[in-house]
């Protein structure tokens, strides 16, 4: 025995009415919106990325960062700001182990920019500006909190 609907006017009135999707295109992409980047690190490397972490887990003056990304932003932010100090590093390889950075879009346009100013992949452009920051900071260089903040759109 099939049911009669008490009110038969909503039944078609619900599947008519649906809404249009909107298209999305013309929608601006926030400039802190981050976009995950990897870069490959030997075990050496990988060790010295933790032990810098570590030591600037146990330092209670200057940058102290939440986890070993935030580290690797600041490195990137931190060089990124020092240009006359980034270079190519020599002893690049892909190597299963790689290491994750979220620069928001002003940091990864700049990344790319300068991947295509060395003539080599965001990896290792990437990889290269980690790995000159930390040189300096090995060199008795040290992090400044004003230099590690994000970069900020010309309003």
């Amino acid at each position: 025995m099939k049911h009669k609907p008490i009110a038969p006017i909503f039944l078609n009135a619900c599947e008519e009415k649906r809404p249009q999707a909107r298209p999305s295109a013309n929608r601006k992409v926030r400039f802190d919106k981050t976009s995950p980047m990897k870069f490959p690190v030997t075990e050496e490397e990988n060790a010295k990325l933790r032990r810098l972490f570590k030591s600037f887990m146990r330092n209670d003056k200057g940058v102290r960062p939440a986890s070993i990304t935030e580290l690797f932003i600041m490195l990137v932010r931190f060089g990124l700001r020092h240009p006359e100090m980034l270079q190519l590093a020599e002893e690049y390889q892909n190597t299963d182990t790689k290491k994750t950075v979220k620069p928001n879009q002003l940091e990864k346009r700049m990344i790319e920019d300068l991947a295509i100013e060395w003539n080599v992949s965001e990896r290792r452009a990437l990889h290269g500006i980690i790995f000159s920051v930390i040189s300096y900071l090995d060199k008795g260089g040290s992090l400044v909190y004003e230099k590690v903040q994000p970069f900020r759109p010309n309003e």
